[in-house]
């Protein structure tokens, strides 16, 4: 799963990325699920955009958001082209998550000890994802996948990580067939990930700071 993520590489690292002109981002830490976060889309021509929303997608369907008590934060690749409340995003309202880590914790001596993953060249990752625009706010969730064998140490699901170049396949607004995208769902190569301990202070939402990313002494 990815239940925390964080997001502070340089705003020209990730404007190159995403192939915008600008991606204005405060640096965050500790990203949980509710809070509102940003992500990218493609609209027909190829121009792409900034939405921002709900870290827990609300799907169209909903009649009344309010009273919808799923935090929806991942889908499964595996199961979101048949699952109502994916099926609809997969087809119409794909996007890119831009991440510079992800958190994930594993077992360790009786506790829950958190490791931060990061790419092993120090770039942002694209982490796949569907949104749903809707009037009272826009929300998102992000897709996952069985793990490979770097991530299997930690968890038994990690996010999709897209590589650069596949980006503008997952988002063209006309690959309408999930089909035509399914090749990208599986786990990245092992060599891309870096996963390192850092303190439990990151279990705490309302924590956000610098430190958090910061590598335990051995």
């Amino acid at each position: 799963m990815c239940g925390r993520y964080t997001l502070y590489h340089d705003e020209t690292d990730l404007s190159a990325l995403l192939e915008l002109d600008a991606f204005p981002v405060e640096p965050r830490f500790n990203v949980a699920p509710t809070q509102v976060v940003p992500w990218v889309r493609e609209r027909l021509g190829g121009a792409r955009e900034v939405l921002e929303g709900r870290w827990g997608l609300v799907p169209a369907w909903v009649d009344d958001p309010n009273r919808f008590r799923a935090t929806l934060f991942n889908a499964r690749s595996e199961s979101a082209a048949q699952k109502p409340s994916f099926r609809d995003a997969m087809r119409r309202s794909r996007c890119v998550v831009p991440a510079s880590g992800f958190y994930e914790w594993r077992s360790e001596g009786g506790r829950k000890q958190p490791y931060h993953v990061v790419r092993h060249d120090g770039a942002p990752m694209l982490l796949a994802g569907l949104y749903a625009e809707r009037q009272e706010g826009n929300s998102v969730t992000i897709l996952t996948c069985a793990p490979n064998e770097v991530m299997a140490e930690l968890h038994d699901r990690m996010p999709v990580v897209l590589a650069p170049a596949d980006m503008g396949r997952w988002l063209d607004p006309q690959a309408r067939d999930p089909e035509l995208v399914d090749d990208l769902l599986g786990p990245c190569p092992d060599a891309w990930l870096r996963p390192y301990p850092v303190d439990a202070r990151v279990g705490n939402a309302r924590t956000d700071d610098p430190s958090l990313v910061q590598a335990l002494a051995p």
